[in-house]
């Protein structure tokens, strides 16, 4: 082979050395890409196994239980002894952050949680010791019926008004209730009489510390099958398409030997030749 064709032989090689090496490269970058999305995949898949839930533990008349912290539980466990009861005090109420709002999820539920605590009786003009309240007004008086069908005025006393109220969209959203109860959103408290004022005042309580621990945490397991079965299925599919890149980065090794190797002869042979052609002296 002369010293032209062994030149451009050599110029042949080191291109294809090179677009072989930038395969190469780009084929690395390929499975970084791919492993840090492993990495991701195995992080959502511990956050998933190790996330904790609240949960409220009630005595069902077997036994405690345990009911995940919803809304509708709230209603239904924490305060199941207040439904026909007309009192308020000592009844667990979710209020704002401030502790002055009652949190409901409809104005439906609103009107009925006043009528609810709202209390009469009866009432008559000769009655002078009730014709007035507390702050010196005169009180709201209504018509109604008693248990034998006569009209009677009755004096009505409510607890709470409308302005004692807050409506929260989502309530249902169990997730975002037990993130608001957690972060100080919501609280849970009680109705109680402040002595130096004279009013009834909401006093809250860390939802860590009612009752000895009538609200814990758990860890949440019901999405752990899910969890599991999709990291397995995203780490097979990751595992399956390095194993390819990987053995498309054997082969191009491969052939990168190969080009080498027949670099290095032809670099020897345009040696030879540079020394024949150019010797001054045999």
């Amino acid at each position: 082979m002369g010293l032209s064709a062994s030149q451009a032989r050599f110029l042949q090689l080191t291109a294809r050395r090179s677009n072989v090496e930038y395969q190469a490269q780009q084929i690395n970058f390929q499975r970084l890409q791919w492993s840090d999305k492993l990495a991701a995949a195995s992080s959502e898949y511990q956050d998933k196994t190790s996330n904790r839930k609240m949960v409220y533990n009630f005595n069902n008349g077997d036994g405690i239980t345990q009911v995940d912290v919803t809304y509708q539980n709230y209603k239904n466990y924490m305060n199941q002894q207040m439904e026909g009861l007309t009192t308020a005090q000592d009844k667990f109420f979710l209020v704002s952050s401030t502790g002055n709002k009652i949190i409901v999820a409809s104005e439906e539920e609103r009107d009925k949680m006043i009528e609810q605590y709202t209390t009469y009786t009866p009432y008559t003009a000769s009655s002078t010791e009730n014709s007035v309240d507390e702050n010196g007004e005169t009180p709201e008086i209504v018509v109604r019926e008693d248990e034998q069908g006569n009209s009677i005025q009755n004096l009505v006393h409510r607890e709470f008004s409308a302005d004692d109220f807050m409506i929260v969209d989502n309530l249902d959203d169990v997730d975002n209730f037990q993130s608001a109860i957690e972060n100080g959103i919501y609280f849970f408290a009680k109705r109680e009489l402040n002595t130096e004022t004279n009013m009834y005042e909401f006093k809250t309580e860390s939802w860590d510390s009612i009752g000895g621990g009538a609200i814990g945490e758990v860890y949440d397991t019901t999405d752990d099958a899910q969890a599991e079965a999709e990291f397995k299925a995203t780490s097979d599919k990751i595992q399956n398409i390095d194993k390819k890149l990987e053995l498309q980065l054997n082969q191009l090794e491969t052939e990168r030997s190969a080009i080498q190797t027949e670099i290095d002869s032809i670099s020897k042979v345009i040696d030879d030749n540079v020394e024949s052609s150019f010797k001054t002296f045999s």
